[in-house]
Order: C-alpha cells, then structure tokens, then sequence
C-alpha cells in the first residue's frame, strides 16, 4: 500500500515512517515540495527503505490512504487542497487541539473534536480518528516494544478495519474500535491528560492499556 504521510519531517511523522517503511510504500508530504522530498532522503537513509517526498496534495494523490501528521490548524488551507487528492480514500488523523494555560496542557475546542472539523473539511474520505496516545520519541525508536492499546473512531466498523491493519503493521499495537467520531472528542482528551500526568509526576512517554 502507497501511505501518504502528511507532514512526515515531524517528529510524529518521522516515527510512522520508520515503523511502517519495511511494510509499505512510504510518501512524505509537506506544504513546501522541496522540504518534504529533503525529509523523503533523510528518512530513506535512516530506514534502509526507498521513500519519495514532495507537495502533499500531489503526494496524496498518488496515495492509498494518508496520515495527517501535523498540528491541528482549524483554518488550514493545506486541507482543503487535500480534500480532492483524498476524497474515497482512508484518512487517519492523531490530531489535537491543545493549548498551554497555567503551565498545564488544556484541550481547546468548545465543542465537537479535530477527527470531526477534519472529516467535514475532507469530505469524501474516509476518516478514522487514531494515535493519539503512542509517544513519538518511542515511534522513532525502531528497537523499542510498542505493547499500547490505540483506541479508533470510525463512523463504520469497514474503515476501523482499514486503519487497524495499519495500525498492527506499526509495531506490538492493539487497536480498539471506540465507535463513531463523535467519540473522537474523548480520545484526542487523553493527550493534554497524559502529558499533564508526565509533567507533574516525572515520568515519560506516557500511552494508555486497557486490562
């Protein structure tokens, strides 16, 4: 399968490539073509795999499916030029609004969730919300055992299916269905909680597993 992933010279971006370029064909897109084919060589290098880079609608538009790798821009006007590159095809967002009050990370939408405001935006794709919890620093760590639960949104169980044998190709990963995205709002909560929970108590890369 061609993945697009959008926004790949991240540090989340840069660990969904390492994970999945043994298992699929990687493409890294980015708002400046010349950036994302600089990514595309730097991570080629690190995996030992071939990885192509350029503008992410043209990256997208030869994909199969995509995952947005980047930070949660409501008024982004990259996607809405991946709306048509996209449309029919599975998109996977980790997206989360989040600010900082108080020295605390605080989610910031009044209402409804980034998988949904993304959703009405792309259209015809088909969305699933996902990976928000797996830590990018371990992502990144090709050796380091990935043994999370990663709880999906989906309006049909099809395309959790879809997202979850991505999902399983990434590492040690247990997908779990957690129904429509209006439950989506629940899952992208679970990062500022996180985070808050490592910064007050001196630990790190902090996930979620369900017993």
């Amino acid at each position: 399968m061609k993945i697009a992933i959008i926004g790949g010279s991240g540090s989340l971006g840069t660990g969904l490539a390492v994970r999945l370029a043994g298992a699929h064909d990687i493409l890294i897109g980015s708002r400046d073509e010349t950036k994302g084919k600089q990514a595309a060589k730097k991570l080629s290098t690190l995996t030992g795999c071939a990885i192509d880079g350029g503008a992410a609608p043209e990256v997208a538009g030869i994909s199969d499916a995509a995952l947005l790798a980047m930070p949660y821009d409501p008024g982004s006007e990259l996607l809405a030029k991946l709306r048509k590159p996209l449309s029919g095809k599975l998109v996977v967002s980790p997206m989360v609004p989040m600010k900082v009050e108080d020295g605390r990370f605080v989610y910031s939408l009044t209402e409804g969730s980034a998988a949904q405001r993304v959703a009405a935006i792309l259209g015809e794709s088909r969305l699933a919300a996902a990976l928000h919890t797996v830590p990018a620093p371990l992502l990144a760590r090709a050796d380091a055992p990935l043994e999370f639960d990663v709880p999906v949104a989906a309006e049909k169980e099809q395309t959790f299916e879809e997202a979850a044998s991505i999902i399983r190709d990434i590492g040690s990963l247990r997908p779990l269905y957690a129904g429509g995205l209006r439950q989506a709002r629940g899952l992208e909560e679970l990062v500022p909680l996180l985070l808050n929970l490592a910064r007050l108590n001196g630990l790190r890369n902090l996930s979620v597993r369900f017993v």
